[in-house]
């Protein structure tokens, strides 16, 4: 394992160069679900490039904005390491980056404002069909398109049926988190919805039990359903 992470570390460099970015998008989208995307800072910095530091920190004021300090880059960091065990390689391994990606933004997004921004999913799923596509292997993208369809639906029955416990955020969320699953195989998807449904049932049941989840109240679906897709993805 450890030979394969050093002949393949070089895909753990554009990780590092994305970390701006990622955090920019984070502090733009974690806004309650009413507010307009934030552009500035509260003293009247533009986000972009004054609130891209690992420090989290505006550069102008020094206020925190969007992630804890080095947690986006802690986070790439260890995605890119499961990315480089895997395995992928060409055009699949640019669609799994760009989920990653993706999918680390709306995770920090979900436990700041309990929100999956649809616009962020769309471009997710968007990418990733678009790249794996290029992969050119039929088979797989129309069992990844499927698997992200027949989410989509089964998750938005669930969201009429649920009366505000789940959000549309989180039926756009699925598509992409589907299709990323789906290209590998049906077992992934399985195990994957389980996975992260389970996980964070128990976590609420927990929580409530210690009452530190009043009753009623919801927890962030989204970062529960990332971890499952990463763990499935980086099983062997």
């Amino acid at each position: 394992m450890i030979q394969t992470l050093v002949r393949r570390c070089p895909r753990l460099l554009p990780a590092l160069a994305i970390t701006p970015l990622t955090r920019w998008a984070i502090a733009v989208h974690s806004v309650h679900d009413d507010d307009p995307w934030r552009a500035t800072c509260a003293c009247g910095h533009a986000l972009w490039p004054n609130a891209t530091r690992p420090s989290g920190r505006c550069s102008g004021c020094g206020q925190r904005i969007g992630a804890p300090p080095y947690s986006v880059e802690a986070t790439a960091g260890l995605a890119a390491i499961a990315l480089a065990l895997t395995g992928p390689s060409g055009w699949a391994l640019a669609a799994y980056a760009w989920w990653t990606a993706t999918m680390i933004v709306l995770a920090f997004v979900d436990l700041a404002v309990m929100l999956l921004p649809l616009r962020i999913s769309i471009a997710s799923a968007a990418g990733v069909l678009i790249l794996l596509a290029a992969a050119a292997d039929w088979h797989a993208w129309r069992r990844a398109a499927t698997a992200a369809i027949v989410l989509a639906v089964l998750l938005a029955i669930l969201a009429v049926a649920a009366h505000g416990q789940l959000g549309w955020g989180d039926v756009g969320f699925v598509v992409p988190f589907a299709a990323a699953l789906g290209w590998e195989s049906w077992w992934s998807v399985y195990t994957g919805v389980l996975l992260g449904f389970g996980s964070a049932a128990l976590f609420a049941i927990a929580r409530r039990k210690m009452r530190r989840l009043p009753p009623g109240s919801t927890l962030p679906l989204g970062p529960f359903l990332i971890a499952s897709a990463m763990t499935v993805l980086v099983w062997p």
